[in-house]
């Protein structure tokens, strides 16, 4: 089955919202431009207008997405608020309405419930609107290659309890004009140490746990919408003596899977980030527009999400952003 966008240009309204899909799980983090949750009540973005930096959390316009005439807290709309300027986003908040309980029973004493993914430094935040001009995404540039700075948010305070639980983490973005490597989604303190949810190598999208890679059979289409899901799943049976742990990278519906001895060790690290690999190096260089993040346990015995769930969330998430999707 391949889902085509429609020619009007225009996202499509009357698609359900994804985290209240029958049987979806409670999602750790969810970021999204459109209501991903119809009992949150909250804002979608906080952001800066680069006139003045002044700031102001965007609301949903008629409760189902951001636009030009979403409301602001300054009591204005986006439109007005920014004019011909730039607006730059400073917080993206968490719609997963979470708890602090992990599927399986895992522990998460100690840390926020529902994390927002923010960025106090306002050279490297992401920018929503360009001189008047409305991205529908968060757009992260860098000013060069490998090892330049660029835009990132950063989600404090989350880890996993253990280092070998599951996690399932699906994203819809467009990759601009690329060399080298860059990370999307990472918890990582140093290479070969942590996971790499996703990030770009080689002409690939990649999922790297510790010292292992996986790579996308498909590659990156430049300035192309795509749906990236990323999985590590104990459950899976594996052909290579490993103990149930496989890592599974699906591009837009195509599908690459290896399975791995080596748990991810992603409790190492409490700082997950979206648009970058490392702090000082690896940024994206693209848009960012939904990001959702599930995890259970090791000893659960289910995945964060079973084949059936991450189908359905990514044919969602493709059908809103008018994706590709085989």
């Amino acid at each position: 089955m391949i889902i085509r966008p429609s020619m009007s240009g225009i996202f499509e309204k009357h698609v359900e919202t994804p985290l209240d899909i029958s049987g979806m799980p409670t999602a750790r983090l969810a970021y999204g431009l459109r209501l991903l949750r119809a009992a949150y009540t909250g804002a979608a973005i906080r952001v800066r207008r680069d006139s003045d930096s002044t700031e102001a959390d965007v609301y949903f316009y008629n409760q189902k997405e951001v636009t030009l005439n979403s409301l602001t807290s300054a009591g204005s709309t986006l439109r007005d608020f920014v004019g011909s300027n730039s607006a730059f986003v400073t917080k993206w908040y968490n719609q997963s309405g979470n708890t602090s309980t992990q599927q399986g029973g895992g522990s998460w004493s100690g840390y926020p419930t529902a994390p927002d993914a923010v960025q106090t430094t306002t050279s490297r935040q992401p920018e929503l609107i360009s001189s008047g001009v409305f991205n529908r995404g968060l757009k992260c540039v860098t000013s060069g290659g490998y090892s330049a700075s660029g835009d990132y948010l950063q989600v404090n305070q989350y880890r996993l309890p253990n280092t070998d639980d599951n996690f399932s983490l699906v994203m819809a973005c467009e990759v601009f004009n690329f060399t080298g490597a860059g990370g999307l989604i990472t918890n990582l303190d140093n290479f070969n140490d942590g996971v790499e949810m996703i990030y770009l190598s080689g002409g690939s999208y990649r999922l790297a746990v510790d010292a292992y890679d996986e790579d996308s059979a498909s590659g990156y289409p430049t300035y192309t919408r795509t749906i990236v899901g990323s999985y590590y799943d104990r459950q899976r049976s594996t052909a290579a003596g490993g103990d149930g742990k496989s890592m599974i990278l699906r591009v837009s519906g195509t599908e690459t899977t290896r399975d791995v001895n080596e748990d991810k060790h992603i409790g190492r690290s409490d700082r997950f980030r979206i648009g970058c690999r490392r702090i000082s190096n690896n940024p994206f260089n693209g848009i960012i527009r939904e990001v959702y993040v599930f995890d259970s346990s090791a000893g659960s015995g289910k995945a964060a999400l079973d084949d059936d769930l991450k189908l359905a969330l990514e044919r969602n998430v493709a059908i809103y952003n008018e994706v590709n999707y085989a």
